[in-house]
């Protein structure tokens, strides 16, 4: 505590609001809730804790208790509640469910509102802040959820309670790496997938190399660009297919042929000789989109495939949009590892024709990956 608030507190009266600020853990970074500010409801700005930036704080309707301080005994096991964060505070949280909070950290701050930027004894940056001992804590446990409202059990950092040896328990089917995550900023895990899922790949007289992007739903479903008109043949049951072939069936549908010999075999979900494609669209803010559109979205490099959740228009996708949700997406399963790395364009001298349903399985995939500790997403 700073000798400021501490001899404000220490006086006769307090001519300033308590004000107790939130900082939650997400995707390697934080995000900042505020509780309110007696009737109002606005965003206020705090410096950070290392005195560098400043922080907007959002409103969130959010308490905490059970935050008692004892000398001995087991340590307290707060519990905080706030309105769902699944559902109210979706642009915040992407496609992140409230399980995945579990472990995340959560930072208590209190100071009072005279400090906060824009107060009549505002903190500035390059100066510590002025504020109460900071608490932090560890989301434990969902202790009660409704559509409403939800609760979290928290746990000191140090509370080793339930913890065993060996730390990791392995799980030999899920990979543990985060999809990508060597081209994330800042990079981390060791999935080498480019961002773009672009390659480059020799064409057919082996005279010019064609890029060619490979994308995935979670259950290993291609998912290719659309084209008018059509580059792919209509289905019949005449006609002997062999895996390399896509075809669209006369519900306009597009399949991958698994297999070889592929004859009279009608495209079905479920079949054992085909596989469901999808089909994409480059991002077009003027077009109307769909739920269960996909389209090609990101700056050069970084372009990638989403998912339509709510019809929309102009509505531009992204990671934490309420209208969409990422398309390409990895199963975490060795399937999707190979989907992938594996790869093999069923058309070589077509860009983006879409991957064949043979694999080229002499190129070996990233090392370290399996067995997985987790089902990471």
């Amino acid at each position: 505590m700073s000798d400021i608030i501490a001899s404000d507190v220490q006086g006769h009266y307090v001519d300033s609001a308590l004000v107790t600020l939130f900082e939650l853990e997400l995707n390697g970074t934080y995000v900042f809730f505020h509780a309110g500010l007696d009737e109002l409801l606005d965003e206020v700005q705090f410096v950070s804790i290392d005195g560098t930036a400043i922080n907007t704080y959002t409103p969130l309707p959010m308490m905490i208790d059970g935050m008692e301080i004892q000398a001995d005994g087991a340590q307290s096991r707060p519990t905080v509640t706030m309105a769902n964060v699944a559902s109210v505070f979706k642009d915040s949280l992407g496609d992140l469910t409230n399980d995945d909070l579990i472990g995340k950290s959560l930072v208590r701050r209190q100071t009072f509102r005279k400090f906060l930027v824009g107060g009549s004894s505002e903190s500035t940056v390059g100066t510590p802040p002025t504020e109460f001992p900071i608490r932090e804590y560890i989301i434990d446990r969902i202790a009660s959820e409704t559509n409403v409202l939800i609760s979290f059990e928290l746990a000191s950092p140090f509370d080793l309670e339930g913890i065993t040896l060996p730390r990791r328990t392995i799980i030999g089917k899920y990979c543990s790496w985060a999809y990508q995550g060597y081209y994330a900023d800042p990079s981390y895990g060791g999935c080498t997938w480019r961002l773009n899922g672009k390659y480059e790949y020799a064409n057919s007289t082996n005279d010019n190399s064609l890029l060619h992007s490979f994308y995935f739903t979670e259950d290993d479903n291609p998912i290719v660009l659309f084209r008018d008109p059509e580059i792919y043949p209509e289905w019949s049951s005449a006609t002997t297919y062999d895996n390399e072939a896509i075809v669209v069936d006369s519900l306009g549908l597009t399949w991958q042929s698994l297999f070889s010999q592929n004859t009279d075999n009608t495209p079905a979900e479920g079949s054992d000789w085909w596989n469901r494609v999808y089909r994409y669209k480059n991002y077009d803010a003027i077009t109307l989109y769909a739920k269960g559109d996909y389209v090609r979205y990101g700056t050069s490099g970084r372009e990638t495939i989403f998912k339509c959740l709510i019809g929309n228009t102009g509505q531009a996708p992204g990671n934490r949009s309420r209208y969409w949700t990422r398309g390409d997406i990895c199963g975490k399963s060795l399937t999707s590892c190979k989907s992938r790395f594996q790869a093999v364009p069923a058309d070589l001298d077509i860009v983006d024709y879409g991957p064949a349903g043979t694999r080229n399985t002499s190129h070996t995939l990233p090392f370290g990956a399996f067995p997985g500790s987790a089902k990471y997403r």
